[in-house]
Formats: structure tokens, sequence, C-alpha cells
């Protein structure tokens, strides 16, 4: 393990070793680079497609466009130098040359770069597109769209004041034939209406350990363009996957645990079958994080509730195994990653693979579909740049957008929770008959990961009213609104050198 920087000497390393990162956005964005001198586009060609973000998700990414056709990899991007070099010596193998960047801006300087792909941490996601947008390419951003409520807001009007650009979100559920033909069916009325709609996210995620302090930074990363628009602090975690990357996901300063992570995909589909275009009336969460002492803050359990006029939307994360022990996860209904639609005479399970299976009240299975469709999505976003036409496009930012609200919304009640006994708990929910079920399946839960849940506080949420059109807490209180709005997972703008630029309100 390095040894742990005092924090003078990691602000001194950070900003020396990123002082170049700092500039301004560059004024001519547009500009053509010596590394894509050579190259041309057009109707008729290739689109020229650089990936940002390439140690994992985008790795996939890459990989995609190996072989894709009308599309070609020509550009990847990330601020670990090694794994640049990695992911380069990769496409080398496949007999594919790509120009490096460790700094996106210099990236989208790049003229013979047609459309940047989006999969780097989760504080980037809704920066990165507004400068791509601005710089006149075509934007793939992964799931979820943005750290916080207000930024996604900005990156949705950045989409529509650059209507000319493509935006496809990474919500590839949204290319699956099979959940299409699943709602035909709900539509046709044959079990009934809608009840209660319930996500899920039951997937183990192991400690991550405990450190004695800020962790060095390793000599190949660019913290100060890692980090971007996120507040600069030295990492304080060093797990199986070192002091950086990846377990990001369960610090604020970065995601949003599960629910933010994994659980976006499920929220989209969930909101998708109500049918409900915007936020939920009220939001309140129950959690904590059990049987894990480590360095991670985001809960391993949660569960959330979202008022809708259709029906309630409930959402459940677990990330401990089904007992002490295994490692095999409990699941609900055959559900572990997926979403069970409950309808008056029956329900629907749609799977992690976007497959879709319905069953009547006695549990006698009446239809499946497993054509899938997943797969599409990226090809459908190539289509959609081809044709520019953003109606081509299945993954709109707005929706993305809305069911990332979802997640943020959840979590800042969580935030804002109080611990409290788990009867103190059950009895406050005690007139919510759906919320009551879910709790007690959760302390069940709990009680087989050996977890005294007698004496183990629980985290319980406010209910927090919601103020739809504004994308803001209303209520209960003024005094809990504006504690609310001042969570950085409803606003923040970004430090010096990454602030995110307003959009909301240009013509």
């Amino acid at each position: 393990m390095s040894s742990p920087l005092t924090r003078k000497q990691f602000l001194r390393a950070s900003l020396l070793g990123g002082a170049a990162s700092l500039i301004a956005v560059p004024a001519g964005l547009r500009a053509q680079s010596a590394a894509s001198a050579n190259r041309t586009s057009g109707a008729n060609s290739d689109i020229r497609v650089a990936v940002v973000g390439v140690r994992a998700q985008g790795a996939g990414h890459m990989k995609t466009y190996y072989q894709m056709p009308g599309a070609r990899l020509v550009a990847i991007c990330d601020a670990d130098a090694e794994i640049l070099q990695q992911r380069a010596a990769d496409a080398a193998k496949e007999g594919i040359t790509v120009a490096t960047y460790l700094d996106y801006r210099k990236l989208l300087e790049d003229s013979g770069v047609d459309a940047v792909v989006i999969a780097t941490p989760n504080h980037w996601h809704s920066l990165m597109t507004i400068w791509a947008l601005e710089a006149g390419k075509d934007v793939y951003v992964e799931k979820p769209l943005s750290h916080n409520i207000w930024e996604g807001r900005q990156a949705v009007e950045a989409a529509r004041y650059y209507k000319k650009q493509i935006v496809q979100a990474g919500t590839q559920n949204r290319s699956s034939l099979d959940i299409r033909k699943a709602m035909e069916f709900i539509r046709s009325g044959q079990i009934g209406k809608i009840t209660s709609v319930r996500g899920l996210c039951y997937k183990r995620r192991e400690s991550i350990g405990r450190t004695q302090g800020p962790q060095a930074v390793p000599a190949s990363i660019n913290y100060d363009l890692w980090t971007g628009p996120a507040d600069l602090v030295p990492p304080h975690r060093n797990g199986a996957r070192g002091p950086v990357h990846y377990d990001w996901h369960w610090f604020w300063n970065y995601g949003g645990g599960d629910i933010s992570n994994q659980g976006i995909h499920q929220m989209d589909v969930a909101r998708w079958f109500l049918g409900e275009n915007g936020l939920p009336r009220s939001v309140f969460s129950i959690g904590g994080r059990f049987g894990e002492a480590d360095d991670a803050e985001t809960p391993n359990t949660e569960i959330s509730v979202f008022d809708y006029p259709t029906a309630p939307l409930i959402f459940e994360v677990r990330g401990l195994p089904m007992r002490t022990g295994m490692n095999a996860m409990d699941n609900y209904r055959g559900a572990r990653v997926g979403v069970i639609v409950h309808c008056e005479g029956g329900y629907v399970h749609i799977s992690e693979a976007g497959n879709a299976a319905i069953y009547d009240a006695a549990g006698k299975k009446l239809a499946t579909y497993t054509e899938g469709g997943l797969a599409g999505h990226r090809a459908n976003f190539i289509d959609a740049v081809r044709a520019r036409d953003q109606s081509v496009a299945r993954g709109h930012i707005l929706n993305s957008h809305v069911s990332t609200n979802l997640c943020h919304l959840g979590n800042v009640s969580y935030l804002l929770g109080q611990e409290r006994s788990s009867p103190a708990v059950a009895e406050a929910i005690a007139g919510d008959a759906l919320t009551k079920e879910a709790f007690g399946r959760t302390l069940d839960h709990l009680k087989a990961n050996s977890i005294d849940v007698g004496t183990t506080p629980v985290v319980l949420g406010p209910l927090l009213t919601v103020d739809a059109a504004g994308e803001k807490i209303a209520g209960p209180t003024p005094e809990i609104a504006a504690k609310a709005n001042a969570n950085l997972l409803i606003k923040r703008t970004g430090r010096k050198g990454f602030t995110v630029p307003t959009y909301a309100g240009r013509a």
C-alpha cells in the first residue's frame, strides 16, 4: 500500500501534475489537430468515434466499434496514462490505430472525431456532454446522466440548444423489444391495471476495506483531470481496485451507491411502465450501511418509495448476500436485478437482460419474450447520427435525466434521515402496506446476515414533497426543503476550471 499523503502534499502534487488542465475550455474547439489532419468525413463515410473513460465500461464500448458497420474507433481518452496505453495496445491487436488523449478538452479539438462515447465516472457525465455539444460532437453518454439534478438539467437544455447534434443516453432497456411487447400486453388489460412497480438491485457488494487516512494517487493518474467538477480531495479508499478506480461509486462526491450505479437501469424501466414522464409527488427512503465496517459512504441496503399518481414505485437495494457465508443473493419473485410490475390480476418480470415474462395471480406463466434488443442500443446511436435525426435515438436524454433524478431524490431523503430503531421505523411506516411489507422482508434479510436488528439503528429519511416543475424539494417544511436543496445531489456547479455551464433559460 502506498504511504498516505498529507493534505498539503496531496494538493501540491495534484495541482502541479494537473496544472495544464486548469485552463479554460479552449476557444476553437473545432480546430483540427495534427492527429486528425488526414481523416476525412462525409455522408457516406464511417462515423468516427472516440471513447472517453476506457478502464471498464468504456473498454466494452471500444470493442463495439472494432467491428460496427458504419462506424470506427479513432480515439480514446482517459486520465490514467497506464490504462490509456493498455487500451491503445488492445486496439492495435485488432489492427486499429487510435489517437490517445489524457485531457478530454484536447480530444474535443480533434476535428477527426465526429462523436464521443462518455463512459467516465458519474461526476463527469453532464459536463462532458455539454462540452462535446459545444464542440460540435454527437454524444453517447452512459448512465446515470448526472451526479446531481441541476447539472443534469443543464445537459438536457444544452442538447436542446445544440439541436443539430445527436445525443443518446445509455439507458439501453429503451431498445428492448421484449419490454415493449410486455407493455403492449399490460395495455391490453389482460391482467388488469398496474397497482405498483418495484425496481430491484440485489447485487453483492463486498467491503472495500478501511484506510487510516488519505491515500497516495498512482503516478499514472492525473488526479486533477480525473476529479474534474467534483471537489478535489485525496482518496480515502484503497481496496482491491486501488485508491481511485471503481470504488468511487460508494462516495457521495462522485457517485450515489447502487441505486445510481446499477439501479438507474431498473428505475428507468419502472417509470417507463408507469407512463409517468416527470418526477413524483413525494419520496422517502429507509436504509443503512450494514455488516461492512469500511470506508464507503453510501448505503448497501436501501428502500426508496416514490408517490406517482398512476401507482407507487418502490426501489430496493441490497448489497449483502442471501445469508452469512453465502455468495448467492436474495430474489423477489425470481428477480435479483430487475423490475416487477404488479397488476390487479398478475405481474410482469423484467430481467436485467431486458427480457420479459408475464404471470397471472396464481403464478402461471402467460407469456415470455426473449428476443432481447439491448445490444442494438449502441448501433441505434450510430443510426441516429447517420440519419442526423434525434427521433431515431431511443435513449432520449430527458428520459435519462428524469430517471436519474429519482435516484438522486431517494438518496437525498436518505442523507437527510435520522437513525431510528427498527421498531420505531416500523411504527412510522405502519400505514403504508407496501413499504411495511418491503421493510419486513429487509429486516429478515438483515437477520439472515447476522445483524441484530434489535440494536442496530436504521436511517429513516423524511417524506420529501417534490416540486416537479422546478426539480427541487418543496417540503414538508421550509427548513427541511432548504436543507435538501442545499445537498450536493440537488445542485453542485463544479470547481474552477470545471464549472458546469448554465443552459437552462437560454433561447
